[in-house]
């Protein structure tokens, strides 16, 4: 119903929405193949109105595409993404969840990790993956996402805190040569 009073009110023809539902219009494109010139003049439409209404069908019909995203409803995807993570000295593995893999960095990753261990600014982490492959060596794949370092859903991550003058950063030197 909403959807029909906003195309309505594209064209200043609200007035006509209870009758249009009461004929039977369920969306938009009911505009298109139900309503006759019949209906319009039984309905009272006067020639502007009628002139109005064809224009509405003319722009329904020229954007059919905007017609179906406004008629389709946004699925999320049901399946939330999380991993695990332990460091030294942590009894049990610690989980993020809420994670978009395709978005998430692994920068991203890294502070928030930092933030829930309460890390002060002194200190970074660097991750590892459970067969000991450092992910946070090269500052540069740092800013890839956890789908193109290929972290997987599930995954336990190993972290090591350590003082941030121990972490690599990028040089000017390496970023003008672009390695």
């Amino acid at each position: 119903m909403d959807a029909i009073l906003n195309t309505l009110k594209q064209f200043r023809l609200e007035s006509y929405c209870n009758q249009l539902v009461q004929l039977g219009v369920k969306d938009s494109r009911d505009f298109l193949d139900s309503v006759t010139d019949e209906d319009l003049d039984n309905m009272g439409f006067s020639r502007v109105e009628k002139n109005r209404f064809s224009a509405m069908k003319n722009f329904l019909q020229r954007a059919p595409e905007q017609q179906v995203q406004t008629v389709t409803p946004v699925h999320k995807s049901l399946k939330s993404f999380c991993l695990q993570y332990t460091y030294p000295k942590c009894a049990q593995p610690k989980q993020i969840t809420d994670m978009d893999p395709a978005k998430t960095t692994v920068e991203d990753l890294m502070m928030r990790i930092c933030h829930l261990e309460s890390v002060g600014n002194s200190k970074g982490v660097c991750l590892y993956t459970i067969d000991g492959m450092p992910l946070t060596d090269d500052p540069f794949f740092n800013t890839w996402s956890l789908k193109d370092r290929h972290i997987e859903n599930g995954a336990v991550i190993y972290a090591m805190f350590t003082p941030r003058e121990n972490l690599k950063a990028v040089s000017s030197n390496t970023k003008a040569r672009g390695c």
